[in-house]
């Protein structure tokens, strides 16, 4: 009986790291959507870490969770913004990127197993939306102009 119990809170545990991501923010206001820039976050599948939920952050202000296998595209204002992700794992692990954003460009990271978010390529990140399924309507951006 205690190994039953023990198997079900194990599933359990497991299955709650399989659900989907979520907005939980408001995403951050673009007063001209014309020169927004494009965050694209993704966070591979994986069985390591997967049983996390991190929460993705723009400016220090949450505005996804991000389940293991999705992505998400954020429209964000031109200018110097801070891209980050914050996550639990007995204490709050917190990591951010900053970039210059420019209207029109397109700028990709991955959320890894264990606890970065690193910026990749144009390439690198289209071909990693192609195992993973957006949150929310969405579809890829055109190539950034360079």
């Amino acid at each position: 009986m205690m190994r039953l119990r023990r198997a079900s809170v194990i599933a359990l545990l497991l299955l709650a790291g399989c659900t989907s991501g979520s907005l939980i923010g408001a995403l951050p206001a673009v007063p001209d959507p014309s020169l927004a820039a494009n965050v694209v976050i993704v966070r591979p599948f994986s069985v390591f870490g997967s049983a996390r939920r991190p929460t993705i952050t723009i400016d220090g202000t949450d505005i996804y969770d991000i389940g293991p296998g999705e992505h998400v595209a954020i429209p964000v204002a031109p200018g110097e913004r801070f891209v980050g992700m914050r996550i639990w794992d007995l204490v709050t692990i917190r990591g951010a990127v900053k970039i210059n954003a420019e209207p029109g460009r397109t700028y990709y990271f991955v959320v890894s197993p264990g606890t970065t978010i690193t910026e990749v390529s144009d390439a690198e990140g289209r071909a990693l939306l192609a195992d993973t399924q957006p949150l929310g309507r969405w579809s890829p951006p055109a190539p950034s102009p360079r």
